[in-house]
């Protein structure tokens, strides 16, 4: 493909289709923001419960992270790109409503595993089920509001995801403080329920109810297609054609997000057990608490970045988008390399919510920057590899890396935020630089989509 084509040429250009009506975005934005909080709440309330899954199955801290990580992130990574194919081509809210009924069945499955095998085949289906959902969803909403606007939906999405994680944390140290001394439930030919194994229960029913949310908006019309065209399947090599042809934007954008991701996970993952181990404080106390604080804090984050964003796009700045996860990086790392080592627990939750604050500006400006040069025939597919570097890079490694450091270089379960710290700085350190190359390539990538509307 050269530079003057783009895979819309003979198509009718993105501008001169109506818009989908304000009730039917902002309804299906809702939805799907949901969708959001269900996915990262199913996958992120296994963080609180570590100790607890150790007691009971014998594991060290780095079989904890291969169950927190590779078992839900390889699926994930490797189911993703040929669902995406599949949403490139055919109904994205089915799909959607699909994959939520699945995973969140897998949640449930949890619940009543027997044996740390028998978690990781349901960490296997959360994974298989949740990699659907991404590609789809940010098509739907990148093809739902005028190109100024993409940042601040995916930022309300990322509502959702910070809403997962802080009710992870939050109800999951409420379902601990509830049922911490109920005995084990025998549930005849299938074993025992264990006290902590009801979250994954609770959490997980809701999401299959949810889909039934799903399946009643709209699925609106794809952009840059002509009316009534069916969208072709656009082939694997011409997707990394083009792709290659802007490496540095796309390595700014994905390849910064991917090591953001790596830099954020340690806190999110570890950050309970790190309060229990050095605080003494109860895995309910700090789940309760550090789930309060990212509820509080991430929305204001990811509305001001998506408002950042297009307020700096109106003013014909087309690196905006990037700058603003830049930015948010450099403020960020110090923070979360600092606050581990700090010796009251007060101060850690305020750090970390300062960090989670100012990095979380970035959120939707990041998700909208690689849909806003990337066109909708292929927008799922570029998803896809977005979430297969997010989660086999980050996912998977970031937990892993953490408890590493605690096991082999450190030695000592008490030396965990020493971990967290060093996790941070190098991961961190590796964001700013992959994202600070890409900030001029990226502008000029997008007045190209401008030009091109794509």
């Amino acid at each position: 493909m050269s530079d003057a084509e783009s895979p819309q040429s003979d198509s009718a250009k993105r501008d001169e289709m109506p818009w989908p009506s304000p009730f039917q975005s902002y309804y299906s934005l809702f939805v799907l923001t949901i969708v959001v909080m269900f996915t990262v709440l199913d996958r992120q309330i296994l963080a609180l419960m570590i100790d607890p899954i150790k007691d009971d199955f014998h594991i060290s801290d780095t079989q904890a992270a291969l169950l927190i990580g590779a078992a839900f992130s390889l699926t994930y990574a490797i189911a993703g790109l040929p669902i995406a194919r599949f949403a490139d081509q055919t109904n994205r809210r089915n799909l959607i409503a699909g994959c939520l009924a699945f995973w969140s069945t897998c949640t449930m499955a949890c619940g009543i595993a027997q044996s740390y095998a028998g978690l990781i085949l349901a960490r296997i289906g959360i994974g298989m089920g949740e990699s659907g959902y991404g590609p789809a969803t940010w098509s739907i909403v990148t093809d739902s509001f005028p190109r100024e606007r993409v940042a601040f939906a995916t930022g309300t999405l990322g509502i959702g995801a910070q809403a997962g994680i802080g009710l992870a944390s939050l109800a999951g140290g409420a379902v601990l403080a509830l049922v911490s001394h109920f005995p084990p439930m025998d549930i005849g030919p299938f074993g025992v329920i264990r006290p902590w194994q009801w979250a994954f229960i609770i959490v997980g029913l809701p999401g299959l109810l949810w889909t039934i949310a799903v399946l009643s908006f709209k699925e609106p019309a794809r952009r840059g297609l002509a009316v009534g065209a069916k969208p072709k399947t656009v082939p694997v090599g011409e997707v990394g054609r083009w792709m290659k042809k802007d490496w540095r934007s796309y390595l700014a954008v994905m390849g910064g997000s991917c090591m953001k991701t790596l830099l954020a996970v340690g806190p999110s993952t570890w950050g309970a057990t790190f309060l229990h181990r050095e605080f003494d404080w109860s895995l309910a106390q700090a789940g309760i608490v550090t789930g309060t604080v990212t509820l509080l804090v991430s929305p204001f984050a990811l509305i001001l970045g998506g408002k950042l964003s297009e307020h700096w796009l109106k003013q014909g700045r087309p690196d905006a988008n990037i700058r603003i996860v830049l930015y948010g990086l450099i403020a960020a790392v110090p923070i979360y390399a600092v606050t581990p080592l700090l010796g009251n627990p007060w101060l850690v939750v305020i750090g970390n919510g300062v960090a989670t604050f100012v990095g979380t500006l970035g959120f939707g400006p990041g998700i909208a920057a690689f849909q806003l040069i990337t066109p909708s025939v292929m927008r799922a597919q570029v998803s896809s590899i977005h979430q297969f570097a997010n989660n086999v890079i980050a996912f998977m490694l970031s937990p892993l890396i953490v408890a590493l450091f605690t096991d082999f270089l450190f030695k000592d379960e008490g030396a965990l935020k020493y971990s967290m710290s060093l996790n941070a700085l190098l991961m961190g350190s590796l964001a700013i630089v992959i994202t600070w190359q890409g900030v001029k390539p990226y502008g000029r990538s997008y007045e190209r989509a401008v030009r091109d509307q794509l």
